[in-house]
């Protein structure tokens, strides 16, 4: 039998909606490639400048305004060039529609607190189920330049989650993580190696500047050396200049405020101890993020005598309630000998909501929040014209049941089906 043209069958749906299904084939990737996930780059896509429209669909910007019913967002090569309610939105007459109804729109998820990242089996997984973006936060077993080659050779492929990349820690002789871990760190000894080792990092293509004010005490240690108070603010004001934020590793109340004085943008990882309202109002003032982790503690409350992991919904809860920013991150990987969660965070998001967390603030800590945290809120994150289409359709509604978000229909980087 004679194959159909298939610039003829384009043309034949092109004005009428399409299912999933047909984007797909449309899009040159199978039914079959698409539940595998495959992370390669063999497969055809529409032709550059070929607009789409997803339409019918509920639509949640993740700005954290109002879920919007009825919406529609085109598409054109990689970015968004039109999103409202579907009757204000002029469809281009050569666009491909693809009918949505009865799902939502989200942005792409982003997990801003992974390790082991620099793995192309971790990416896949992590896209396929609607993550588009994974922050790694530290490594210690290669050297950055390494790193950030391998960073950008994965970022070519858009089957994969896109990674964002810290490289090494910069901490002082001895202190965390070479303190339990071992391997490298980018070590000081005064300000002005604090401000070389910034700058050495960045140099080498970090995204985002990471130190640790860690004394040891989630840990029960003590005594591991920090930064002094110089050279923790010549890092900080290093990384600005350079337009690079920058998170400190924290487990303690103690060291949060030292972390606070030096002006770092972020805190990653709860605290674990008794939490100051003091310090909730510092974070509030200056607009620091938490990223809570809270699987982290979770996992670690089985192994120290100190729940952990209710201490720090409690802390995370206090937080929220005064309304602070949190940016969604789990610390995947960041213990060998504990089994984190690969894909949508759906037990991280379980925890946020049991401490007070609303579905509306999850999502917007997924994606407004944690593009911040990625020095990329002028690209992701948002639903909004001109940024990169990283686009989650999932079947239902995640503001009634959070576990939608689990329920994949559609996913795309920067407009290319994942």
């Amino acid at each position: 039998m004679k194959t159909k043209d298939p610039t003829k069958i384009a043309d034949e749906i092109r004005r009428e909606p399409i299912s999933r299904r047909q984007f797909l084939k449309l899009t040159g990737i199978t039914a079959a490639g698409f539940l595998a996930g495959r992370c390669t780059s063999e497969e055809t896509q529409l032709e550059p400048g070929t607009p789409f429209a997803l339409v019918n669909g509920t639509l949640i910007d993740g700005t954290g305004a109002k879920a919007m019913p009825d919406a529609a967002i085109i598409v054109r090569d990689d970015r968004i060039t039109a999103v409202g309610p579907r009757p204000d939105i002029e469809i281009p007459g050569d666009s491909f529609i693809v009918n949505v109804q009865g799902k939502t729109i989200l942005p792409g998820f982003i997990n801003s607190h992974v390790h082991w990242a620099f793995n192309r089996k971790n990416l896949s997984k992590w896209a396929r189920e609607g993550v588009t973006t994974v922050r790694d936060l530290g490594r210690s077993t290669a050297y950055p330049e390494n790193l950030f080659k391998t960073r950008n050779s994965l970022n070519a492929n858009h089957k994969c989650a896109r990674l964002v990349a810290v490289g090494l820690f910069i901490n002082v002789e001895g202190g965390y993580p070479a303190a339990l871990w071992g391997g490298y760190m980018e070590t000081v000894r005064s300000p002005e190696e604090a401000r070389q080792a910034v700058n050495k990092l960045i140099d080498a293509g970090a995204d985002v500047i990471k130190t640790a004010v860690e004394s040891g005490y989630a840990f029960r240690r003590s005594g591991w050396p920090l930064l002094s108070p110089d050279e923790l603010n010549v890092l900080v004001k290093t990384a600005h200049e350079r337009g690079k934020p920058v998170t400190a590793h924290v487990t303690s109340a103690s060291d949060l405020a030292s972390a606070l004085d030096a002006g770092v943008d972020e805190i990653a990882h709860m605290v674990v101890d008794e939490l100051p309202i003091e310090l909730v109002h510092r974070m509030i003032e200056t607009g620091t993020r938490w990223v809570p982790t809270l699987e982290l503690w979770q996992h670690a409350s089985r192994k120290y005598p100190v729940n952990y992991g209710e201490v720090s919904i409690k802390n995370l809860a206090r937080f929220v309630e005064a309304g602070g920013e949190v940016a969604l991150g789990t610390d995947y990987g960041g213990a060998p000998q504990m089994a984190f969660e690969l894909g949508m965070p759906i037990s991280e998001i379980e925890w946020m909501m049991e401490a007070g967390m609303t579905p509306m603030q999850i999502i917007v800590s997924a994606t407004k929040n944690a593009a911040r945290a990625c020095n990329m809120e002028g690209q992701i994150g948002t639903l909004e014209v001109g940024k990169l289409a990283d686009i989650l359709v999932v079947d239902g509604d995640p503001l009634t049941d959070i576990h939608a978000l689990t329920k994949v229909h559609l996913v795309l980087r920067e407009g290319k089906s994942i």
